[in-house]
């Protein structure tokens, strides 16, 4: 198949839509890709200087062609991440309609922002071919996450695009089966045919690594939070659980990675003169197994909004895959996976409480191991790279027969 792919976001900033066109490539298809100039996850959240002021152009790697078009970068700050999202929807949009080679198929990869999958949209439309829009975040209700309320102007301007971009795709594609409730109670919208198309983990935390051994006593039970600290995260949670711990317990909480609470969540830390709680800083990826091997358990929280609900992040696939129990301070479609695994222990969301009760209980659990070879054995038969790849080209096909 020839596909075409539309997503803001692509090589070398950190998401996995690059691994996922070049397997396609690797596959046999012919894969094009409509993206902008990287910033996101780059330093500062700007264009690095080989790219930056560059206008349309193209690239290749790893046989995948690459149509970059130009974008306001992201940086910090309320008003960047509004032009980030504006610019490449008009731009990215301006490319699709000169795009005048032939495809048979059109692949939306919906991250945050929705409009992102509109090019993609605008050339299946001008061209007669069918699109399938894989969603990952539901929109506008990551608005709410990021602070807006449902009676605000852009979450209301939001709702209105967000509905016409859900409506467009001819098929869509979920990573979480909660997604048909929200399309269904909270935008009006009946979607019987949606395809739930799990994430998979990176094949490196399926290989046994040597454990990191600066800041893991031994001794002690680590649990360990990683990813993005954002506000969207609420790591803040669990600064506020490790300071409910008994005194007499072992656990030690770990945080790898950065973002815009950081600085925040160790400031409180320092407040409550924690001394239970390790701060990493952003580690490489290829580290990251590391990180794992050395954690009894992961840690998973959020803050409070549907996407919390709906969603299964991705790091809860990922820890799954590493063989970790999995506490979490979330309900919906994440504990749904829990239970069934039998691999971890959930509170209710931003409960400080309730993560600290959890934490005590894990630590005193005599099946750690257990809940561990749970973890991997549920992932094993729900969400591996060829369960997911071949559910998607068969997706993608059935879209091109009409």
């Amino acid at each position: 198949m020839k596909i075409l792919v539309s997503c803001q976001h692509y090589w070398p900033e950190p998401f996995n839509t690059s691994d996922v066109c070049e397997e396609l490539v690797r596959r046999g298809h012919e894969v094009a890709v409509i993206t902008g100039m990287p910033n996101t996850g780059m330093a500062g959240n700007d264009i690095p200087s080989e790219y930056r002021g560059r206008r349309r152009f193209e690239e290749e790697r790893n046989g995948v062609r690459i149509i970059r078009v130009p974008l306001h970068p992201r940086k910090t700050g309320a008003v960047h991440r509004v032009l980030n999202y504006l610019s490449f929807w008009h731009n990215g949009n301006k490319a699709a309609r000169s795009l005048h080679e032939e495809f048979d198929v059109v692949l939306g990869y919906q991250f945050s922002p929705v409009m992102q999958v509109d090019p993609g949209i605008t050339y299946a439309k001008k061209h007669g071919i069918k699109n399938l829009l894989y969603s990952f975040d539901l929109w506008p209700a990551s608005l709410l996450a990021g602070g807006f309320t449902e009676d605000s102007l852009p979450f209301k301007w939001m709702r209105s695009v967000s509905k016409r971009i859900y409506c467009d795709a001819d098929r869509l594609a979920v990573t979480s089966p909660l997604f048909d409730e929200y399309f269904r109670d909270e935008l009006g919208l009946d979607i019987p045919d949606s395809a739930y198309l799990p994430q998979y983990a990176d094949s490196a935390f399926l290989n046994a690594a040597e454990p990191v051994s600066e800041g893991f006593e031994s001794g002690k039970v680590h649990l360990t939070f990683a990813g993005n600290i954002g506000r969207a995260q609420s790591v803040e949670t669990i600064v506020e659980a490790a300071a409910l711990m008994p005194k007499e317990s072992k656990v030690v909480f770990h945080i790898v990675g950065s973002g815009s609470s950081l600085e925040g969540c160790e400031a409180r830390a320092d407040e409550l003169g924690l001394d239970n709680i390790v701060f990493h800083g952003r580690k490489p990826v290829e580290e990251m197994p590391s990180y794992y091997a050395a954690s009894d358990a992961m840690l998973v929280t959020f803050a409070d909004s549907p996407m919390a609900t709906y969603t299964l992040p991705r790091k809860v696939t990922t820890y799954l895959a590493a063989g970790k129990p999995v506490l979490a301070a979330l309900s919906g479609e994440t504990k749904r996976v829990l239970d069934r695994a039998g691999c971890g222990m959930a509170c209710n969301i931003e409960d400080p409480d309730g993560l600290a009760r959890i934490c005590c209980e894990f630590e005193r659990a005599e099946n750690k191991a257990e809940m561990g070879s749970a973890a991997r054995t549920y992932y094993m038969e729900n969400y591996t790279q060829q369960q997911f790849f071949c559910r998607l080209e068969d997706l993608l096909l059935e879209l091109t027969k009409g």
